[in-house]
């Protein structure tokens, strides 16, 4: 089941084309995204004061997706032009459901030395100190071929844990895990930031493992679209992606940290507090300009085949690389820093 946030389709009136020449009537970007703050995507457009070309040579509809993996049913229906993907899902597109996608840009990555990186907690107490003590156990996950869920499920193999023989997986929402812990309906689950470091503070929690140390520093989730899309609407894409990289850069920036928190506090109806974590050394790594790390994805993409997670091995790049958006955005906005 997926959510349209309708509220953050911004339209300027009567734009009439942008002076690169794009079309006058603005491309509609569907952009599937599934966990807050950590994506973004859904604040990301909020303050058009800060964008150059919303409105006349785009517009861009959020669409709210449990995780990467149903974004790939949404994207071959047409739902969506872009989407949060992660390497297995990436792979799965290619490979099971036939897409000709692109990735495009960077959205977060994990465990880069000197950031966060997802938590798999259990309660307190409750008898589980190590991964081989799963055994037998019912283990939470947001969707299954997910950014969590492939981190998961590679810590499990390497400690000799297959799914279905030795555990049993219990789909659901990441706002639901938490809950699940405290009623023992799962044993262990994928925990995000704020929540994740709300309840190691209360003491009731154990960390029993974090994505970095079955993956490694990894680039977890990423922007991929349509290569159609992309072919057709090139000139609009390309101030699309000049002001979503100006968005990403204003939200991240030091000095505008109080108020990018503001906003998304109030987006997620949280109070600013509980967001103390966002961009600082307790969130997760981002690209300055969004470049995804390729050398990065591969590596996943490798590790999720030798583990049998990923049916077959596929070379992301240059085939399903296409950074020339991203590469233009950063030319565009140094270029008016030197003015």
């Amino acid at each position: 089941m997926r959510l349209g946030l309708k509220g953050w389709l911004l339209v300027a009136a009567l734009g009439l084309g942008t002076a690169n020449g794009a079309a006058a009537d603005p491309v509609k970007i569907r952009i599937g995204w599934a966990t807050m703050p950590g994506h973004l995507i859904p604040v990301l457009y909020s303050k058009p004061e800060i964008l150059k070309h919303i409105g006349k040579s785009y517009i861009v509809e959020p669409v709210l997706f449990r995780g990467s993996s149903p974004q790939i049913t949404a994207m071959a229906a047409g739902e969506i032009e872009m989407a949060a993907f992660s390497p297995l899902v990436l792979v799965l597109a290619v490979n099971n459901a036939k897409q000709d996608v692109k990735v495009v840009a960077d959205i977060l990555e994990d465990g880069v030395e000197g950031f966060h990186s997802e938590t798999f907690l259990v309660k307190k107490g409750s008898g589980i100190t190590s991964v081989a003590d799963l055994k037998g156990k019912r283990i939470g996950t947001n969707a299954i071929g997910s950014a969590a869920d492939t981190g998961m499920r590679v810590m499990l193999k390497k400690s000799g844990l297959l799914d279905k023989r030795d555990f049993t997986v219990v789909e659901t929402a990441f706002p639901n895990i938490p809950p699940m812990l405290d009623e023992g309906k799962i044993d262990m689950g994928p925990v995000l930031q704020p929540m994740s470091g709300l309840l190691r503070a209360s003491g009731k929690y154990d960390l029993l493992f974090q994505t970095k140390d079955a993956l490694g520093p990894a680039m977890l989730v990423f922007l991929a679209a349509r290569a159609d899309f992309l072919e057709k609407n090139r000139a609009q894409l390309m101030d699309f992606f000049e002001d979503h990289v100006r968005a990403v850069r204003w939200f991240t920036d030091p000095k505008n940290r109080k108020d990018a928190v503001d906003i998304i506090a109030k987006f997620m109806k949280q109070p600013p507090e509980n967001l103390s974590h966002l961009f600082t050394a307790n969130d997760y790594y981002r690209d300055p300009y969004m470049m995804p790390n390729i050398p990065s994805l591969q590596r996943l993409v490798d590790l999720t085949h030798d583990v049998g997670l990923a049916p077959v091995r596929i070379d992301v790049a240059p085939k399903y690389v296409d950074t020339s958006f991203v590469e233009e955005a950063r030319k565009r906005i140094d270029a008016d820093g030197k003015k």
